[in-house]
């Protein structure tokens, strides 16, 4: 299997929700492309869907300055995150979240629910 073939793969994986075997495709790129904005992108919407924050918040950052596709998915990231904090009673915190999703892509505020925009608000 090439190069392409794997991404395409991982792609594959991540539409069908197969989380680790998308990760396993992207494992098996050469070093050089695993750092590429292309990988990066697929890598933080797996770390989006299993709640990994920690190394999302890494990778995010490598994100920042990318390209559209990979801000989108950089905010959709920092949203996805501030939903769990606010659930979890951390509302100061998640508000930042929300912030930095709006600072990564501003049109982000169109995926933004009616609790979220009261999260946003709230005391």
């Amino acid at each position: 299997m090439n190069h392409a073939d794997h991404l395409s793969a991982a792609r594959g994986y991540i539409e069908l929700e197969m989380f680790s075997e998308a990760w396993e495709e992207i494992e098996a790129l050469p070093p050089q492309e695993k750092v590429s904005p292309v990988v990066l992108d697929c890598r933080l919407r797996i770390l989006t869907a299993l709640s990994q924050w920690d190394l999302g918040e890494q990778v995010a950052a490598t994100l920042a300055h990318a390209g559209e596709k990979e801000k989108k998915t950089v905010a959709r990231f920092h949203h996805a995150r501030a939903r769990g904090l606010w659930q979890s009673g951390q509302h100061a915190d998640s508000r930042s979240e929300f912030r930095k999703a709006v600072e990564a892509w501003v049109d982000v505020r169109k995926e933004f629910s009616a609790d979220d925009l009261k999260s946003l608000f709230a005391d």
